[in-house]
């Protein structure tokens, strides 16, 4: 008896549902829209994921202890910073080694470095000075002088080799006792630091060396004040 050749259709059994066919527009389109809400859901927490860590840092200097002087025959105000276009936001700045300015995103100071700045100077020159009271506002009292400043520079530098955080301050100090205001010191103070560029470091080592070379300028300018103001009361 000659056997038959095998069917070429798969049993589905006696038990079994036939297959299912092509789905139908609704099903397509009901299938699409639960596709469409699952993207939208899985974006909503990757987005959420995704925002910065916004790192902040103040670069004033360790406050010495205070001078302890019974009378203080002068009142210096200490205006708020000018500061040169390139600097005048929060974010750290960058010259990279290709000569690029760059602001960093994800990394700024505390405060707009022209407030920051003299903040820091009227705060380290009261508790320093012997001869002169330094503040931030007018006040009650009248002031003899006022102590003004313009930072051109204020910056990570990585066109050197190691990188350096660089200040350049131009201060003026003006006599305001007098009805002609008159400039009786005017100096510019450059100080740089080197950093170590430390891998995911790079902003906390760079807002340290500012740290530094922003205390070598206070010190400088603290030392001409003093011996200006001896003069002055030498000439009395």
């Amino acid at each position: 008896m000659t056997p038959k050749p095998a069917s070429s259709k798969l049993s589905q059994g006696p038990n079994k549902p036939p297959l299912a066919g092509p789905a139908g527009p609704s099903a397509q389109l009901a299938l699409g829209a639960l596709l469409v809400a699952l993207a939208l859901a899985l974006a909503g927490c990757g987005l959420e994921k995704a925002y910065p860590v916004i790192n902040t840092f103040d670069v004033s200097p360790t406050w010495p202890a205070p001078t302890i002087v019974k009378v203080r025959p002068f009142v210096v105000r200490v205006n708020q910073l000018g500061v040169a276009a390139a600097y005048e936001t929060r974010k750290l700045i960058y010259k990279s080694r290709q000569g690029q300015m760059l602001e960093d995103f994800y990394n700024e100071l505390v405060a707009p470095p022209g407030r920051l700045l003299a903040d820091g100077l009227a705060t380290y020159l009261d508790l320093t000075s012997p001869d002169a009271q330094f503040v931030r506002s007018q006040g009650q009292k009248s002031a003899d002088f006022v102590l003004e400043g313009y930072l051109a520079e204020f910056l990570g530098d990585f066109t050197q080799d190691p990188p350096v955080a660089r200040i350049v301050l131009a201060a003026t100090l003006n006599d305001v006792r007098r009805e002609r205001v008159g400039i009786v010191l005017s100096r510019t103070y450059q100080a740089q630091t080197p950093f170590v560029e430390g891998r995911g470091r790079a902003a906390q080592e760079l807002s340290q060396a500012l740290t530094a070379a922003y205390g070598q300028i206070i010190k400088s300018l603290e030392e001409d004040l003093r011996e200006f103001f001896r003069g002055q009361k030498k000439g009395r």
